[in-house]
């Protein structure tokens, strides 16, 4: 699949990722998944972009393994809210790396 086409569903399941709220859990984090493996089917960059794919992947599996899971464990639903904006700042970063944007 042609790089822009991936990038288009990257979009995609971020704009959906930031309309979700704290209630969705299950839709969260499989929206991560969904975009961490697009980011994986991303090739043929040069070094620089591959560089980028690389760091954006991180970003990724660092929200699903850090951000969401202080997501989950959050009490109030102040501390929920406040979480999940962490993992979508997270996710908006991966996309800056990727020359996505909204």
């Amino acid at each position: 699949m042609e790089n822009e086409s991936i990038k288009a569903r990257i979009l995609a399941d971020y704009k959906t990722l930031l309309a979700i709220k704290y209630d969705s859990p299950l839709v969260i984090v499989d929206k991560l998944k969904l975009i961490g493996e697009h980011i994986t089917q991303l090739g043929n960059a040069g070094p620089d972009e591959q560089a980028n794919y690389t760091k954006a992947g991180e970003l990724i599996e660092s929200a699903r393994s850090t951000e969401y899971v202080a997501f989950s464990q959050a009490q109030s639903d102040d501390e929920k809210e406040q979480r999940l904006a962490d993992l979508k700042h997270k996710v908006a970063e991966a996309c800056q790396l990727l020359a996505i944007h909204s």
